[in-house]
């Protein structure tokens, strides 16, 4: 077949085992199919893993089978934007690099509906940035995620619910029903078995300088401070951490702004409280100390004179 100079597409069927078969030695092209169950339907993934000659997407790709064919879900920053080159740093890099951080600080900023929150992260969330709030169960994240959307509204944006670990229809106050029932906000039932992570992935993020809040639900370990069990914080462009501390034998909640990348921010732990009105910030403990570890202790008179 390579003699006529033919354009050839061989199919076989191989398992994991058999991925050094001789065939795939010789083929220019090698497109692996596979899938998985996932909840309680199938996810179909697809990797291109080699074209000769050519650069190829790394990963896979979900893709579904529908009556037009072939539908691809390619990975998020594959579907919104290519990685740029790195080229190696010199004095016009670092000018650009500065210019860079400059115009991240002048995107326009949204506001998160919260009192106070704002000044926290230097005048609200920059425009296409991804939040990620993390904190353990009941310490008012998806209160949190609830007021950005309400403000979201109320500057006449449309914003969409996606939970993946519960029926977006739980948890849902009235104001938040009245605005999904007005339109102003929409809903993406990820527990539909039809659904998979990058089809919804890819339905959140389709269009340029959609913000991202998402949260991220962790165990209180005060010894070990990690915002992701999956480890890909780093990824996200701003994070707030929500912590429970104990203060004269009464759990209290603490808040702070860990990142708002190429953008200044408070550094400050703020308690806060959650009431009829949603997440009110209050001051900070300012004669305690070791608010991390869950148990924070008085300051001596002695230390606040050192630090006087």
């Amino acid at each position: 077949m390579s003699s006529w100079e033919a354009t050839t597409l061989l199919l076989g069927e191989y398992s994991v085992e058999q991925e050094q078969n001789p065939v795939f030695t010789v083929a220019d092209g090698l497109i692996w199919l596979s899938q998985s169950v996932h909840r309680n339907s199938i996810v179909r993934k697809m990797q291109i893993v080699k074209m000769r000659g050519q650069a190829v997407h790394p990963g896979m790709h979900t893709f579904r089978i529908t009556q037009a064919g072939l539908r691809v879900f390619a990975p998020i920053d594959v579907a919104v934007a290519p990685v740029p080159a790195r080229v190696p740093e010199t004095d016009s890099t670092i000018s650009s690099t500065a210019t860079a951080t400059a115009t991240a600080t002048a995107k326009p900023r949204l506001g998160m509906g919260i009192p106070g929150l704002d000044d926290m992260m230097g005048g609200g969330l920059p425009r296409g940035y991804s939040l990620l709030v993390a904190g353990p169960s009941g310490s008012g994240k998806s209160i949190l995620a609830a007021a950005f959307l309400a403000e979201g509204a109320r500057e006449g944006q449309t914003g969409v619910i996606a939970a993946f670990e519960q029926r977006p229809t739980r948890s849902r106050g009235r104001a938040m029903t009245e605005l999904i029932e007005s339109g102003c906000v929409g809903v993406v039932d990820t527990r539909d078995a039809t659904l998979s992570v990058d089809e919804i992935s890819t339905l959140l993020l389709a269009s340029a300088g959609v913000t991202v809040l998402m949260t991220s639900e962790l165990e209180d370990r005060y010894n070990d401070l990690r915002f992701s069990p999956y480890g890909t914080a780093f990824l996200t462009d701003a994070i707030i951490v929500q912590r429970y501390i104990e203060v004269d034998s009464r759990l209290q909640r603490v808040l702070a702004v860990v990142k708002v990348r190429a953008s200044p921010h408070s550094d400050a732990l703020r308690l806060f409280h959650i009431g009829e009105d949603g997440i009110l910030i209050g001051g900070m403990l300012t004669e305690t100390e070791g608010l991390l570890s869950g148990q924070p202790t008085r300051r001596s008179h002695a230390d606040e004179t050192e630090s006087g």
